[in-house]
């Protein structure tokens, strides 16, 4: 086995991979929206009623504390829905959207190249058995101009791999960096 047919293989292998677990995350965020989402409505309906409870108390002190709890049920939907929506949703839905365009299109597109090759290839082999000059210079010329989609794709492919690996080498250390911010 060469060298081309085990990057091949290895390739294939990942975007499979990214293929499953992409959607796998896609699931899971639409699960934790749903579960917060629901989290959210039985707060703000807990902090209302303590609220409407803290209203119609006739001792001061418990209406107080009461009020207080339902302040920071509200506080705590707006702070969760800030902390669990705004930031990550938008930051995973950013990471899958490079995902799918730095490596999974590239991927399928190299996978599609192959085949063509490979079909013209064949297509040539059977040619050179007994066709004219002309068609097998014709299959030959397609077959090469394939070869070098090939290639196109494959160093497109490798750019790839190097923006998103530079690209998640970057957010770790901006979250490093912040994480000593936060820290100091």
């Amino acid at each position: 086995m060469n060298a081309n047919e085990l990057r091949g293989r290895s390739l294939q292998a990942q975007l499979q991979f990214m293929e499953r677990n992409g959607r796998a995350l896609e699931e899971l965020v639409a699960k934790t929206l749903k579960a917060r989402e629901e989290q959210e409505n039985f707060l703000n309906g807990f902090a209302k009623s303590l609220e409407d409870i803290a209203a119609q108390e006739g001792f001061q002190p418990l209406a107080k504390c009461l009020g207080s709890l339902g302040e920071c049920g509200q506080r705590l939907v707006n702070e969760s829905h800030d902390v669990m929506l705004l930031r990550p949703e938008s930051e995973i839905l950013q990471t899958v959207t490079q995902i799918q365009d730095w490596a999974i299109v590239p991927m399928k597109d190299r996978e599609k190249a192959i085949k063509i090759e490979a079909k013209l290839q064949k297509e040539y082999d059977e040619l050179r058995r007994g066709s004219s000059a002309k068609e097998k210079e014709k299959k030959l010329r397609m077959l090469s101009d394939q070869k070098r989609r090939v290639e196109n794709v494959n160093t497109l492919l490798d750019a790839h791999t190097e923006n998103f690996d530079r690209y998640r080498i970057q957010k770790m250390k901006v979250r490093q960096r912040l994480r000593v911010c936060h820290i100091t």
